[in-house]
């Protein structure tokens, strides 16, 4: 049952995570949106994430279901948490103020102070969404591989 939540929670998260951002929403995300490649590289990673969590921690057959399941369930919760993070402290800026979806909400929107602060946990929270993800794809990789060798060893049997 927590592959399956953990898999849903890599379904489900980025969607939450834009949301929380679009609260926020200034020119920097205006500009971003504007280019190719943030949008593209976004969409394309919850792509993978989506063949990830769908061959990978559903059902008795999933990839994780009998390797690295606590591992994977470690992952999804890291990389899911580091993108709710980053999008609830990235600050941006509209015309007559500015902050992060964080600032907004306690009320302290175009705050020096906090949106220091704010901008320092949204960097640091780069590393688990980023680093949780790229150690995801990696984990899946290796199941596929042991799927693989597991499959050819039986045949040889």
């Amino acid at each position: 049952m927590p592959l399956m939540i953990a898999g849903l929670a890599l379904l489900i998260v980025p969607l939450i995570a834009a949301g929380l951002k679009f609260a926020s929403f200034g020119w920097l995300m205006v500009f971003a949106l504007w280019s190719i490649w943030p949008p593209a590289l976004l969409i394309l990673g919850w792509i993978v994430q989506i063949v990830v969590a769908s061959t990978g921690y559903f059902g008795r057959r999933g990839l994780f279901a009998r390797h690295a399941t606590r591992r994977a369930v470690v992952i999804a919760w890291v990389t899911s948490i580091g993108a709710l993070l980053v999008a609830f402290f990235f600050v941006d800026g509209a015309d007559t103020t500015w902050g992060s979806t964080f600032m907004y909400w306690t009320g302290t929107g175009g705050d020096d102070t906090l949106g220091a602060v704010s901008s320092t946990i949204a960097t640091i929270a780069l590393v688990p969404w980023i680093g949780g993800w790229l150690w995801l794809v990696v984990e899946w990789i290796i199941a596929i591989v042991v799927r693989g060798r597991e499959h050819r060893a039986a045949r040889a049997d």
